[in-house]
């Protein structure tokens, strides 16, 4: 379709499609382990899916309800799947766990928290602040305690939000997540220049019918709505080595991915897909 939004390619999708297809031989994760965290519903668990098809040898489910990760782990077929009950916000706890997975291929930085809309005047101060607490705190967290561990050529993904490419006017009262979320793309960003040996990458999954987007929107009736599966799958196709060219960008799940990848040398050689200052017009300083 017609992309809705600004977008880099022509084409625009709100469901899979045959390229990004995790059961193409090129898409393969055999002998891989994958860490999820937020695995327990919505864009998490078909990522878990996703990669269970694709021949992941081992799945690490991470969310703070158990019974939910079952669900998920009874999903996926033909791979190892361990649970691990906890918040992202629990250093003790997510440092115990990496102790126990030990190396890993690829980490999916998904769990997220929406407070409730509200003005800054107006806002709980816990809520908002446990945004940052998991927006950004959590991704630190988990940063500190999987990178060193983490196998040569790993892939680090998070899942952030379109959004925050917005003017604060068309994203009313949302400035925690939203600010939370600039936070987490920059510390990502910052990330993949520590870190060159590591494939990072911030992922916007598209317009999700889940529970935090529920929390901004009262209807989903006139807007331009993705299935899971579109974002779960274009996770499993970023994995691939000659992506490489989107290494500390910021990307949209819907954007056609042969069309991004005609654009690969533009992309790797700019700043373009990255968060920047869109009011200062004097340039970057070299």
């Amino acid at each position: 379709m017609k992309p809705p939004y600004p977008c880099p390619t022509a084409t625009w999708h709100n469901d899979t499609y045959p390229a990004i297809d995790p059961t193409k031989p090129e898409h393969s994760q055999k002998g891989k382990t994958v860490i999820i965290t937020g695995a327990g519903s919505g864009i998490g668990r078909e990522t878990a899916v996703a990669f269970g098809t694709a021949g992941a040898k081992h799945i690490v489910l991470i969310g703070r309800t158990e019974s939910t990760l079952k669900e998920t782990k009874a999903l996926i077929k033909d791979a190892q799947v361990s649970i691990h009950a906890l918040s992202i916000r629990d250093e003790e706890g997510i440092n115990k766990v990496a102790e126990t997975i030990g190396a890993w291929d690829v980490l999916i930085l998904n769990a997220a928290h929406m407070a409730p809309p509200a003005t800054l005047v107006k806002a709980s101060l816990k809520e908002h602040w446990r945004d940052y607490e998991t927006n950004v705190k959590g991704v630190l967290i988990a940063i500190q305690a999987f990178v060193p561990k983490a196998n040569a050529g790993a892939a680090l993904y998070g899942i952030n939000a379109g959004a925050l490419v917005s003017p604060a006017k068309h994203t009313p009262y949302l400035s925690g997540y939203v600010g939370s979320k600039i936070a987490q793309a920059k510390v990502l960003e910052f990330l993949a220049d520590e870190h060159p040996e590591l494939f990072v990458v911030s992922v916007h999954p598209g317009m999700i019918d889940t529970k935090i987007f529920r929390t901004s929107v009262h209807s989903t009736e006139h807007l331009p709505m993705d299935t899971t599966k579109l974002p779960a799958h274009f996770l499993v196709w970023l994995t691939h080595p000659r992506n490489k060219f989107l290494q500390g960008k910021f990307v949209w799940a819907n954007w056609d991915v042969a069309e991004l990848t005609s654009k690969a040398k533009e992309i790797e050689r700019t700043e373009i897909m990255t968060i920047g200052y869109e009011g200062w017009p004097f340039g970057s300083p070299s």
